[in-house]
């Protein structure tokens, strides 16, 4: 089955890969700065955005149509609220630190 085999897998990690050097680039053209602490929420919004889509998919196959849309819509609602938050998170640029005093320029005699 091609879902369980080692192509599947790979095509996945080179799909993330590609979504990730993405939001690198687009985060760059933004003038994002993008910390070791957004890289994680992005990475977590990114699986709960995915899951939501896999659970869907589940159900699909089970047959129970109902709770698929349920799931998804759900999913997908909570997905809008996390993304809007992790956007605005995102756009936050760090202070930059400045000297409290700048040093005193010597008078000329």
């Amino acid at each position: 089955m091609f879902f369980n085999s080692a192509l599947f897998w790979f095509l996945m990690g080179v799909l993330f890969i590609l979504i990730a050097a993405g939001l690198n680039a687009f985060a760059k053209d933004r003038g994002w700065v993008m910390t070791w602490w957004k890289w994680v929420l992005s990475i977590i919004w990114y699986t709960i955005f995915t899951m939501t889509f896999y659970a869907t998919g589940i159900l699909i196959g089970e047959n129970e149509g109902s709770a698929a849309w349920k799931i998804l819509l759900l999913g997908l609602f909570i997905s809008l609220i996390l993304g809007v938050g992790l956007w605005r998170l995102l756009m936050i640029k760090p202070k930059e630190s400045t000297p409290a005093e700048p040093e005193p320029v010597p008078a000329e005699a």
